[in-house]
């Protein structure tokens, strides 16, 4: 059986960036388009997706903050278990 990410102590983990590994830069100059790729047990609450495009990194940040929640959708179930 599969469960949504716990972290120490059974809690349930909270997403934290790591923007080198997890942020994708695609245009140049004033176009430019920052994509969060979620890593494995997390999505967006609104859908289940877990790639996002934002306008800036302060954007990017808030969303992290305010819209991103586990998941145990197959693929992140997948993921999760290749990581163990």
């Amino acid at each position: 059986m599969f469960t949504t990410p716990k972290g120490h102590k059974g809690k349930k983990m909270k997403y934290k960036l790591d923007v080198k590994n997890d942020v994708d830069v695609d245009g140049s100059g004033e176009d430019i388009t920052y994509l969060l790729n979620l890593q494995y047990g997390f999505r967006f609450s609104d859908d289940i997706v877990h790639v996002r495009g934002y306008g800036s990194m302060k954007e990017l940040r808030e969303s992290i903050k305010n819209e991103v929640i586990p998941c145990d959708c197959p693929d992140c179930q997948r993921g999760l278990q290749k990581k163990t």
